[in-house]
């Protein structure tokens, strides 16, 4: 009811589960970082949403800088989303900036009816290392296990960033995509110390 009005139509609010929300790791902001490998779980109860095939799951900080159906495009044409071999269980992420990190977890792809698996191996890997700060930690172990064949059950596909996403810092680079009107599909805000502050009201500038 607090969400009354808020929203059009085509905006669904849903409240996780209370099993869903683990609390045990050392790190509260893993707790939600966990919650998105039960997307498939949320999107399956959901009447209206019964249509659709492919998941695009976004972090909230994500904002988007052009039509996201021209991204959709692209990057099925780049990765081959879609392609005949659909049916093994496999999931997609943007290829991480830092070195240390196969991917990066705020932007994900996966396929409704075979996705379950990788999410419920990713959800696995957190379960088992509550120590970790960074749900990428995870996804690099599946990587690890996928690489030395010992897990066969899941793919863990990792796509180009190419000019699809953007993560705009303190440098200036957030003064000039502003300045220059040019922005990115995809525009990963980053509220941390090392990152880009944005004060009241640059949301609605972008």
């Amino acid at each position: 009811e607090r969400y009354d009005g808020l929203f059009d139509k085509n905006v669904i609010i849903m409240h996780p589960k209370e099993e869903h929300m683990k609390t045990d790791f050392l790190y509260p902001s893993m707790t939600v970082k966990r919650f998105k490998t039960y997307v498939i779980d949320y999107v399956d109860v959901v009447p209206e949403l019964d249509q659709v095939e492919w998941i695009y799951y976004l972090d909230i900080d994500i904002l988007f800088g052009a039509p996201f159906m021209d991204l959709v495009q692209k990057l099925g044409e780049e990765n081959n989303i879609g392609g005949n071999d659909d049916m093994v269980s496999k999931f997609y992420f943007f290829k991480h900036l830092a070195y240390q990190y196969v991917a990066q977890g705020g932007f994900m792809i996966a396929h409704r009816e075979t996705a379950k698996k990788c999410l419920e191996l990713w959800r696995r890997e957190m379960d088992s290392h509550l120590e970790e700060e960074h749900d990428q930690v995870s996804l690099n172990l599946i990587s690890r296990s996928i690489k030395e064949g010992k897990e066969r059950s899941c793919r863990l596909m990792v796509m180009d960033q190419r000019d699809h996403i953007s993560y705009p810092r303190r440098d200036g680079s957030l003064n000039k995509m502003m300045r220059d009107r040019s922005y990115t599909s995809l525009i990963h805000i980053r509220n941390t110390a090392n990152d880009t502050f944005f004060g009241e009201g640059v949301h609605e500038r972008l």
